[in-house]
């Protein structure tokens, strides 16, 4: 921080008060010193000049703020509650201080929720709800929504057994995405069927479609019919297992978020094929996306030295996966209705007998983002509060 220079027109009503410095403003204030650079500050002025009245939207252009952006004159008004800056560009703008101490990232970024990892024995209980709480009332929707962002996964009880209600389900809670395959799918066994789902076999922890280079992120598996003996249901938490990964084989996590895979998943009539590392990572180096399906990973082309190293680290991730440290397996019912977030959590099941019951699922895939969204619509928290407390 550069030596401050006290702004005469700087006034200090209570315990608040505005320092301008060479590229930043400080604000003092009770809980400790907030910083905001004059450029940011100028960007995001809340006036009607600005920014679109109906929607909050901006209007300034960002490349138009002159490099040499600075206040005039600052105050400190209305017993602490407001801010107004006289630009050097002939601008003015009044900021809320509840604004600005609220979007304050002078003490570190936004600090993101953070999900809660589980095993086998972290997961006493898969989250379970009524049908009738999730769509009919805002409690048990939100509490639904709230399970799968922090766990990854939830079961809704007592589905109607209907075709078609899986769609129904995901449209009071979001927007079903459409992939190359069937809007709504059905499995059940089938001798003649594309993929492994349609055999009675077990069928390995895996995440869906890693074939598209942004694979769906969530998946909602509506058991309308279970009656078959076997066929236990499996949930995995991959973010879980990779987090020990890292901390256990840094050296494997480091691979197999490097090299590449490629994963195709095709019928007589539509193919998908991406290549993506199994782990990716977002700018903080925290895991944004895991896939994983054995089944439909393609040779592996990378170089010479990577090959080997990739298969120690694969064989290693692998174990980890089917080990009894971090499945869960559990009975669903008809009417069950299983969500995952499909980045994060792999699902499977066990060999089931095709001649004891019927067993029949139809799934649907879907955004995580909208189903954030939608808790933060029923929360009240999407609009966001303006920045000016008013005109300047």
């Amino acid at each position: 921080m550069s030596q401050a220079t006290r702004d005469p027109a700087a006034t200090s009503p209570g315990r608040l008060t505005a320092e301008t410095h060479d590229d930043h403003l400080a604000l003092r204030h009770a809980a400790g010193v907030s910083a905001f650079h004059h450029v940011w500050l100028r960007d995001n002025c809340g006036c009607g000049e600005c920014r679109v009245s109906q929607s909050g939207e901006r209007r300034l252009f960002t490349a138009t703020i002159p490099d040499d952006i600075a206040p005039l004159g600052v105050v400190v008004d209305g017993e602490g509650s407001f801010l107004d800056i006289d630009w050097n560009d002939g601008h003015r703008t009044r900021f809320s201080v509840s604004w600005l101490l609220d979007h304050d990232y002078s003490s570190g970024p936004q600090r993101r929720p953070e999900p809660t990892l589980w095993d086998a024995v972290g997961l006493a209980e898969v989250p379970t709800f009524d049908h009738a709480d999730v769509v009919g009332t805002t409690a048990g929707q939100l509490a639904y929504l709230e399970a799968v962002r922090s766990y990854g996964l939830a079961v809704v009880r007592g589905t109607p057994s209907r075709e078609g209600e899986v769609e129904r389900f995901a449209e009071t809670i979001g927007h079903v995405r459409e992939t190359a395959f069937e809007r709504i799918h059905n499995v059940r066994h089938d001798p003649l069927g594309y993929n492994v789902a349609h055999t009675a076999l077990e069928l390995k922890a895996h995440t869906d479609l890693p074939s598209y280079h942004w694979p769906p992120s969530v998946q909602l598996l509506h058991f309308l019919v279970n009656e078959a003996t076997g066929g236990e249901s499996t949930v995995t938490d991959g973010w879980a297992v990779v987090a020990d990964l890292r901390r256990e084989d840094p050296g494997a996590f480091d691979v197999l978020a490097r090299v590449p895979v490629t994963f195709q998943l095709f019928s007589a009539d539509e193919d998908t094929y991406a290549t993506a590392p199994i782990i990716q990572l977002d700018t903080e180096g925290r895991v944004t996306t895991f896939r994983f399906s054995n089944q439909l990973a393609q040779p592996l082309h990378a170089s010479f030295e990577d090959v080997g190293e990739f298969y120690r680290a694969y064989r290693a991730l692998g174990r980890r996966i089917d080990s009894d440290r971090y499945k869960v397996a559990f009975k669903t019912r008809s009417g069950d209705l299983l969500t995952v977030h499909g980045h994060r959590v792999m699902h499977g099941r066990l060999a089931f007998d095709p001649t004891s019951g019927g067993r029949h699922l139809q799934d649907v895939y879907m955004e995580y983002d909208d189903l954030m969204a939608r808790r933060r619509v029923l929360m009240g928290g999407h609009v966001p509060a303006p920045a000016t407390g008013g005109d300047a």
